[in-house]
């Protein structure tokens, strides 16, 4: 793990749960691409002495924005994984039980 990584985790932790985005209301594939495809369009404008300090800020506010949609997304996939093996480890607990059929003679 990186410095970045790292540092990013740590702000990460200080956020509460509550204030996280339901990942179910993101698409998150469609995100990742457009976050990619402004950061291109960026890179693009001709670098100047007047552009090169806003260009930098909105280059990084984009790198930002995306690792941090990346993390919620391994957070996520990390939940559904969880319920996943709780789900197969209960599974035999929720079928009906064996029944054996005494025969009783009269």
């Amino acid at each position: 793990m990186n410095r970045a990584e790292l540092k990013f985790r740590k702000q990460m932790s200080t956020i509460d749960p509550e204030h996280l985005p339901d990942p179910w209301l993101i698409d998150s594939a469609y995100l990742l691409k457009e976050l990619s495809r402004i950061r291109e369009l960026t890179l693009a404008i001709p670098l100047t002495l007047e552009t090169s300090l806003p260009q930098n800020s909105v280059i990084d506010a984009l790198w930002r924005l995306e690792e941090q949609l990346r993390y919620l997304l391994r957070l996520h996939a990390a939940g559904q994984s969880a319920f996943a093996q709780r789900a197969q480890k209960d599974e035999p607990e929720l079928q009906p039980a064996k029944v054996e059929i005494l025969r009783i003679r009269a």
